[in-house]
């Protein structure tokens, strides 16, 4: 769990993304995984939601 965290982070260091192409360029294998992943990571502060474009980006 603690990789899927870093490799998350990594894929957001370029530019905000969309879940599916989080969950792609993290290599994570469930979407819903993922989704829970990112709104753990949320509530943690480490990554921000835009409701109105759709994308995840770092914190």
């Amino acid at each position: 769990m603690l990789k899927d965290r870093e490799n998350i982070l990594n894929a957001l260091r370029e530019k905000p993304l969309k879940t599916y192409q989080v969950m792609r360029r993290a290599n994570l294998p469930n979407e819903e995984a993922c989704q829970s992943l990112l709104l753990k990571m949320r509530d943690e502060g480490l990554v921000k939601f835009d409701i109105h474009k759709g994308h995840w980006r770092i914190g």
